[in-house]
């Protein structure tokens, strides 16, 4: 079946929509996230937290060919896998079985729908604490300064730093309502008839063209190979790191290219999570200089030499690239940051990464990551920074999404193209969470004359850095041709900001 290029970028906006679906998100205990950040602690409310528990699961950086893609723990090969591939254990929707609850049956709705992926019985991806007994709420915050209900009323009403985190929506002001009212008048257990729902499958949730996100697969070319990067104790790739419990630690895994010095397309890549009850997201980057395979070490989260090549947070399914479409990854390295909230009493090991699937057959294609935005961020009060891109190209660009990047007072971000009669199209226009970074499918086409405007928001004083303590203002655009949208940047390559 043949498709338009109009087609196959609705395909591909549906995959990133699988591939970005966000967790609901935690009332205390995480703080940052994403390309060139790193930690810092924001206080208030979003420190309470609560001790959980732990798990394990496997290692390596192993290669296969073809076959099909979804997301996957990194697991045992069970019988049926294709010749030469690495299993992945599906985490998609799964049905509760029927339970009596003790929280009345809309609490326990909005629970259920909007906060179990992460504070189920046992809680996922970093959360400090289970939201689904009456127990759990009157609770006191680890610094007993309020409970644990108290402390979600604060949170789902907190402008700046909502739960659920963007880009999932805002509660309805139903549902808010619903917990509130219940929180207030003491999170008293009610009997609730059993009922059947959907459980948090390792951050897995229903999916865009309402198919459950864990189903869907890409068949993968024979002329694919596809590679695990994945964390691992410094003394051997084939074992686990064995995360400690210091609370919103930020450790980087290193990687030479597995393909060695070909020239290769990445046209697919999905999360491979292990313990989902300490890891909170991961980035991968693309490195400009040469590293040290295997090395790791903790880190601020900058890397100023490096381009995103993509992301997982909770939710997150990976993608694949239209057929014709492949991402440049010339870089002559890899750096898996994975930041880690291990709320046990004890280390925990994990083996989570990126499957990373690339092929030395290239695509007509080739798309890589640019940077629009704005370092002119001066903001001694908050407000806004604005940047113009006005690529040099002569031919028309292809935009398949958008990664907005700010740091820890960021609040939203729009792009809006500017054409060059005058008219205008938004290309994103997006509330931002430094906690929850994620890519949005922004598919447009990008001709001669155009402009691209990229706006960021501050909730207070922000100064252009790198550290998260500074701000930074950057939309990282996915497009094609590479290259396609640079102006001429001696900051990086693929830049293409401005004042």
């Amino acid at each position: 079946m043949k498709h338009t290029h109009a087609s196959r970028l609705r395909l591909f906006a549906a995959r990133v929509l699988l591939a970005t679906a966000g967790c609901s998100g935690a009332p205390g205990g995480d703080q940052s996230t994403v390309p060139g950040t790193g930690t810092s602690s924001t206080g208030g409310v979003r420190g309470a937290s609560v001790s959980g528990s732990g798990a394990d699961h496997a290692p390596g950086i192993t290669a296969g060919t073809g076959g099909a893609r979804g997301v996957g723990t990194a697991a045992g090969t069970p019988a049926g896998t294709p010749a030469g591939t690495t299993a992945s254990t599906g985490v998609g929707v799964s049905a509760v079985p029927g339970t009596t609850s003790d929280v009345p049956c809309d609490v326990a709705a909005v629970l259920q729908s909007r906060c179990s992926d992460c504070h189920g019985a046992t809680p996922k991806f970093g959360a400090p604490m289970s939201l689904t007994v009456a127990a759990d709420f009157n609770k006191r915050t680890k610094d007993a300064s309020m409970t644990v209900g108290q402390a979600v009323i604060a949170r789902i009403n907190d402008d700046a730093h909502p739960m659920p985190q963007a880009p999932a929506a805002r509660l309805t002001a139903g549902e808010s309502a619903t917990l509130t009212v219940w929180i207030n008048a003491g999170a008293k257990p009610s009997a609730c008839s059993p009922t059947t729902g959907v459980s948090g499958g390792g951050g897995a949730s229903v999916g865009a063209m309402g198919a459950p996100a864990g189903t869907d697969t890409v068949a993968l070319d024979p002329d694919v190979t596809c590679y695990e990067l994945k964390a691992h104790d410094p003394s051997s790739k084939s074992t686990r790191y064995n995360v400690p419990t210091t609370p919103d630690l930020y450790h980087c895994f290193s990687f030479a290219p597995p393909w060695g010095t070909d020239k290769v397309h990445m046209v697919d890549w999905k999360p491979l999570i292990d313990n989902d009850k300490v890891i909170h997201h991961w980035i991968l980057y693309n490195d400009a200089g040469t590293v040290t395979d295997g090395a790791d070490a903790d880190c601020s989260g900058a890397h100023p030499s490096a381009q995103m090549v993509t992301g997982w947070a909770p939710g997150g399914q990976g993608s694949a690239l239209p057929k014709d479409v492949g991402q440049d990854v010339s870089g002559k390295g890899f750096t898996l940051e994975i930041h880690y909230n291990n709320t046990t009493s004890t280390p925990q090991p994990d083996a989570s990464g990126a499957r990373v699937c690339v092929t030395k057959k290239l695509r007509p294609n080739e798309a890589g990551i640019h940077w629009l935005g704005t370092e002119g961020i001066v903001l001694p009060a908050g407000g806004k920074a604005s940047g113009v891109c006005k690529p040099t190209t002569q031919t028309p660009v292809t935009i398949l999404s958008s990664t907005p990047h700010m740091h820890l007072q960021g609040r939203h971000m729009t792009t809006v193209i500017t054409r060059a009669n005058g008219k205008t199209d938004m290309l994103i226009d997006k509330p931002f969470e430094f906690a929850s970074q994620v890519s949005y499918p922004t598919p447009q086409s990008i001709n001669p004359g155009d402009t691209l405007t990229t706006t960021c928001e501050y909730g207070g004083p922000a100064f252009y850095g790198q550290g998260t303590k500074q701000e930074m203002c950057y939309n990282f655009v996915l497009a094609y041709p590479n290259g396609g949208l640079a102006s001429g940047s001696l900051l990086r390559k693929n830049g293409c900001t401005g004042l």
